[in-house]
């Protein structure tokens, strides 16, 4: 955002300036990162007119509603997140849609084993990105035919939130291993999947992605929520690659019938604190739906290509240029 934002007007990144960052005031406009649900800022600062940015999944507290009265303006990253803070009363709430890097992310002629159906799926292991439904859909799927193959990019720097799992009624869990591989083939195990078809990544690198998902037939994002897009499932999307995900929170931002396989059956799906708040809801996709939606894409691979080159086209209204562009217009508004 900031590289497409520095070709129409100066930008300072506070990461490279810590006297700034430190300051109380600039004279500036100040484009905050939030880092929670409570709005708190990145950075102390403050400038002639601040943005908040932020992506949320858990439900606004009376802490947010007071902190949004800091900001001339508060983008969230999807119109779910929009929509949660107009019906929280925070009146100054609006939407900035993140992008895709085209340079990076583009269709190309597919090069893998044609003998091989090879789902992908993306996104840091925990409940909220949907893996234990990805396990338990593939188990149906290999159990039926031999040459189904799953790759997944679900590294997690923060393991204490795969925990979340244990809410799961898809699958079994422990979390048991000294290190990623060790935690997620423990899991394949105790599961009944064979760990001989799965291929668990470690960090691959932003630029490195695209050839990875050229090597697959199909993506697979089953989230019970998602406060900003799914950035993995964009840029897969970018790809000219069909993805299977659930037509739910910010998700829905980016997906169409034509250009994907939108999953529409949808149950609620709360989580409460200890004293019974409310601190998350979201919805949960439909197993049978899912699985329904790989079957129709094994059995029409060359069909499902077309949906790929349909989501390729719509992901080109999604780029980093655009989201600067539309952010101009919120400073616009503001001088």
């Amino acid at each position: 955002l900031r590289k497409e934002l520095s070709k129409v007007l100066e930008t300072i990144n506070l990461d490279e300036h810590p006297e700034l960052a430190k300051a109380n005031k600039i004279n500036g406009k100040v484009f905050h990162l939030l880092t929670d649900v409570n709005f708190y800022s990145l950075f102390p600062v403050r400038g002639n007119i601040n943005i908040g940015h932020t992506a949320f999944e858990n439900e606004i507290t009376e802490i947010s509603k007071k902190n949004a009265k800091d900001y001339d303006l508060i983008l969230g990253t999807s119109n779910w997140c929009k929509q949660k803070m107009i019906d929280a009363g925070i009146k100054n709430g609006d939407v900035l849609i993140q992008g895709i890097d085209p340079e990076l992310f583009y269709p190309q002629d597919n090069h893998h084993n044609k003998n091989l159906f090879i789902i992908f799926s993306g996104g840091k292991f925990e409940l909220r990105k949907g893996q234990d439904i990805v396990l338990k859909a593939v188990k149906i799927l290999q159990d039926k035919y031999n040459d189904v193959v799953l790759v997944n990019a679900w590294y997690n720097y923060w393991p204490e939130t795969m925990v979340s799992m244990k809410l799961s009624r898809f699958i079994n869990f422990e979390l048991r291993g000294k290190d990623w591989q060790e935690y997620m083939l423990n899991l394949y195990r105790i599961n009944g999947l064979d760990e001989k078809r799965i291929f668990t990544l470690p960090i691959i690198p932003n630029e490195k992605l695209r050839d990875l998902y050229h090597k697959t037939d199909i993506g697979l994002f089953p989230n019970r929520c998602e406060g900003g897009t799914n950035l993995v499932l964009m840029e897969y999307m970018a790809c000219g690659k069909p993805a299977i995900a659930s037509f739910n929170t910010g998700q829905k931002d980016v997906l169409t019938d034509w250009s994907s396989f939108p999953l529409k059956k949808m149950s609620d799906f709360k989580i409460h604190d200890n004293a019974k708040q409310l601190i998350s809801e979201w919805s949960e996709p439909d197993l049978d739906e899912v699985v329904s939606a790989l079957e129709y894409a094994y059995f029409h691979r060359d069909e499902i290509k077309k949906v790929g080159a349909n989501a390729a086209e719509h992901m080109k209204k999604f780029t980093w240029k655009n989201t600067a562009d539309n952010l101009l217009k919120f400073l616009v508004t503001l001088e």
